[in-house]
């Protein structure tokens, strides 16, 4: 009987969050499995949930329950961003919406939440240093590479192929890269600029580990020129700042002069791919990437090169969706973010209970694999 006990809520609480996240109150309703008539009540009355109730609703907000029971209400300072998504059914229906809308105001949390972990042990982010021009791609190119101080780095190869080591390298740079999968709004990849702390988002549905590092980079251009944009597809992108940034991050992960060196038009294209990975520490695909930008091959190579990686892919999917679940938590967030999480814990300025519910885990068990995968 007392699960079925109301609970008070804000009824102006509700109807502002909802609205922050472009919800109908029918779609609400849906994705929180609460009947519609409640929702409908609930947005002029107080008292119309049990805790199970509102706690669903909060989660389809995205937000702390509590902030359901307050009438003084929060907004989120998300950048505004470019919509670059290059396939028809952008936007199409509310459903869309709310999943674009979900998954920014999902990244939005976890800076918050990576902030309060640096704020709580007293450590300061300085500001994102890496400028671009926006009209000279080998220049900026070369801006990249020594923000990242490519050439001393060491770049190590795993399952990801560079993939990760890049990533690391943003990381450092107090860039927060994120992946998320499993998500159909027709993107790739999501960038938002802040001053402190801009946030790159990885869509990896679809990407092969190797094909993520030419879309991080390339999120990284719009990072440079102090963009937010949300790109669709971005091979088959056809404006002038999307071409701009693949323009870009094809000299930053292969530079000209390794092609002009390397590149032999008598060899096979994956021969070439080889050869030219064996001198610089980038990935397969975003060299085969480069080498349709530069003309030595036609987007119809490269097409029949990609067709041939996604059936690989499809191949071994199978064997690693049972232990996909695992890593997931780790992917997303990286290994700075999850080693900065236990840094604070260490420091007793962060209880157990608050890392799991940051990093979005359960079982301690699960928390136990983060740590060892994070530190080692």
């Amino acid at each position: 009987m007392a699960s079925r006990q109301l609970v008070t809520h804000s009824p102006k609480a509700l109807t502002h969050y909802r609205k922050q996240m472009s919800l109908s109150v029918d779609l609400l309703a849906k994705k929180s499995n609460t009947n519609l008539k409640k929702v409908l009540i609930g947005e002029t009355e107080s008292e119309v949930f049990t805790v199970k109730q509102l706690e669903s609703i909060a989660k389809t907000l995205i937000l702390p329950t509590y902030y359901l029971t307050m009438d003084k209400v929060y907004s989120k300072n998300i950048p505004k961003y470019i919509d670059h998504r290059n396939y028809s059914d952008k936007n199409s229906d509310d459903e869309d919406l709310y999943e674009l809308n979900k998954l920014i105001s999902e990244v939005y949390k976890d800076r918050e939440n990576l902030l309060h972990v640096y704020d709580a042990i007293e450590e300061s982010l300085g500001g994102f240093q890496l400028s671009l021009l926006g009209n000279n791609a080998q220049e900026d190119a070369k801006r990249i590479r020594d923000f990242l101080d490519v050439d001393n780095a060491r770049l190590t190869v795993e399952g990801s192929d560079y993939y990760k080591s890049w990533r690391l390298l943003l990381e450092k740079k107090d860039v927060l890269v994120l992946e998320k999968s499993r998500l159909s709004i027709g993107s790739e990849g999501l960038s938002l600029f802040y001053d402190v702390l801009p946030i790159i988002v990885i869509i990896t549905s679809g990407q092969t580990p190797s094909r993520k590092l030419f879309t991080l980079i390339h999120e990284l251009v719009h990072l440079g020129l102090r963009q937010s944009a949300l790109d669709g597809y971005i091979l088959e992108a056809n404006n002038k700042t999307e071409n701009y940034c693949n323009e870009v991050a094809g000299h930053v992960l292969v530079p000209t002069s390794v092609i002009n060196e390397i590149y032999d038009e008598k060899k096979q294209l994956i021969e070439n791919i080889e050869h030219i990975r064996k001198a610089i520490k980038v990935s397969y695909d975003a060299i085969a990437i480069q080498l349709k930008q530069v003309g030595k091959i036609s987007q119809n190579d490269l097409n029949t090169y990609f067709a041939n990686k996604q059936k690989e892919m499809d191949e071994k999917d199978s064997g690693f969706r049972a232990s996909y679940k695992k890593h997931t938590t780790y992917n997303h967030f990286g290994k700075i973010y999850i080693q900065q999480v236990f840094s604070a814990v260490w420091e007793d300025a962060l209880s157990l209970g608050s890392a799991m519910r940051i990093l979005g885990i359960e079982k301690m068990s699960d928390l136990d694999h983060l740590e060892k995968k994070a530190f080692t």
